[in-house]
């Protein structure tokens, strides 16, 4: 049996912040923002590339709460070509105010070209984007 992951569905706190945020670096990594839905419940947005789905969705009835590094996620990576792809991706971050925890840097620990940086999103779920 082969199995890949069919999607990964994020909620969100405030749609209209995580979709500016998703829309700015999904983009540049060559996601493409498809089907989005507005109904009773809330709102749900996906993000896709070949067969690789990111959901972000806001459920109108939920209580929110901050996004807490515990058991379940502990982040969500990118892996892009080259260095200047993570540099870019950083500019785009920066340049949004987002919360960057780790600048852009070799990681040789992981690999000899390792290259990434680390930050989170709008509701504080940690993010990376590497080079391998």
């Amino acid at each position: 049996m082969k199995s890949t992951i069919g999607h990964i569905i994020l909620n969100v706190s405030d749609f209209s912040a995580s979709e500016k945020f998703y829309d700015a670096i999904m983009s540049v990594m060559g996601f493409e923002g498809g089907h989005k839905d507005t109904g009773d419940a809330g709102t749900i947005k996906l993000y896709t590339q070949g067969e690789h789905n990111l959901w972000i969705r806001w459920d109108k009835e939920h209580v929110h709460e901050k996004f807490v590094r515990d058991v379940g996620l502990d982040h969500l990576a990118f892996m892009v070509e080259m260095d200047a792809d993570v540099d870019k991706l950083h500019q785009i971050v920066q340049l949004q105010g987002t919360l960057i925890t780790r600048l852009p840097r070799k990681y040789p620990e992981y690999s000899s070209t390792y290259y990434a940086f680390y930050f989170r999103d709008p509701d504080g779920v940690p993010l990376e984007v590497y080079r391998k």
